[in-house]
């Protein structure tokens, strides 16, 4: 009996399959059948609602292989809804989430996503995964099972990525495709950084703009690479960026809740983040590290083995990385200066910005 026989009643209209090429851009589209710790959205798929989320989409792939493309997004309605399930304390900030999608129960991607710190705002931040499905994962009832659940972190970047990373992610669209099986690559392709980004082979920190299509500003010193070749080349612009601001919390008095207190807060907090900036454009130790300063360190983020990595300067703020993956599955790469001041950690942090990416079949 196929799995789908299982959602309905005898009293339920059966659900036709949407066919190929779908696109997904509405929690209440009829094919998109279930939503699990999901809150369906009308010109979105849903918003994660808890440390894991899925939905289940009906397609109809006619026994082809097809490849499955996400828009994952962050904005001011994330961090409330995850400070609501965090309760962050006194001094937590807001720090870059590393999120794992799966389809079919099984890893396929990971997405780090952080928003761009403004002036006087935060910057919404779109994160695209993409990845490919066998013609026999999808089966004769045409379910599509696609989830997003908090990143496993290694045990040296626990502290600088964010917990409860999947509560408040927007899913904004999921677009399936066949895959044609003639479909041919180079030996060797290079990407620009913001052309990586939105073809989902390398996530660091997302992309900008009301389509998610920019690069921005640098705003981490981590990446992830999905890229699935053994070898994979990126090259890193070192750069310096404000410390992460700190995090919404959800205010405990009864005035503040209400709409005139939280028009106070977010005052507060513009005049912050501007004081934050004024304070990082006026400090000697904004300077970026040398990349000889820096070590490299990268994870398998399924099984959390160490993965080799090996990284040689190009410049004075150029740094090459090459990834050597000896599993399958996205790698998660660190930055980490080897003399960083207490005073400096306070005012700046390294981040580094994927200008270039070269992968090997």
């Amino acid at each position: 009996m196929a799995i789908g026989a299982w959602f309905a009643t005898e009293f339920d209209e059966p659900v036709p399959a949407r066919e190929l090429p779908a696109m997904f851009a509405s929690g209440g589209d009829a094919e998109v059948l279930i939503a699990d710790q999901v809150s369906r959205g009308v010109a979105i798929v849903g918003r994660v609602q808890s440390g894991s989320g899925a939905v289940v989409l009906k397609v109809r792939t006619g026994g082809r292989a097809v490849r499955v493309r996400i828009d994952l997004h962050v904005d001011d309605a994330s961090q409330t809804a995850w400070s609501r399930a965090a309760a962050p304390t006194r001094g937590m900030r807001e720090l870059p989430r590393l999120v794992t999608v799966r389809a079919q129960g099984t890893d396929r991607a990971a997405a780090l996503i952080s928003r761009q710190r403004g002036r006087l705002r935060m910057v919404e931040a779109h994160a695209w995964v993409e990845f490919d499905l066998r013609a026999e994962e999808v089966g004769a009832d045409g379910l599509l099972i696609v989830e997003v659940v908090d990143g496993t972190v290694p045990p040296w970047a626990s502290t600088a990525l964010s917990p409860a990373a999947a509560t408040g992610v927007r899913i904004n669209q999921i677009e399936i495709v066949a895959i044609d099986e003639a479909e041919g690559h180079a030996h060797t392709e290079r990407f620009t950084g913001a052309a990586a980004q939105l073809a989902g082979l390398v996530s660091a920190g997302g992309l900008v703009g009301a389509r998610g299509r920019g690069q921005g500003q640098a705003r981490s010193r981590f990446f992830v690479v999905n890229a699935p070749e053994p070898t994979v080349r990126c090259r890193l612009r070192i750069s310096a960026a404000t410390a992460p601001p700190a995090a919404v919390r959800q205010p405990s008095q009864k005035w503040l809740r209400r709409q005139q207190g939280q028009t106070v807060l977010r005052a507060f907090r513009v005049a912050q983040r501007g004081a934050g900036y004024a304070l990082f454009e006026a400090s000697p130790f904004t300077r970026p590290p040398h990349p000889d300063q820096l070590t490299v360190r990268g994870a398998h983020l399924i099984g959390g083995t160490e993965c080799r990595v090996s990284a040689t300067p190009q410049g004075e703020d150029t740094l090459d990385v090459v990834i050597e993956r000896t599993a399958p599955g996205p790698v998660l790469v660190g930055l980490a200066e080897r003399d960083n001041p207490v005073v400096r950690r306070r005012i700046a942090e390294t981040a580094c910005q994927v200008v270039e990416l070269e992968r090997h079949r």
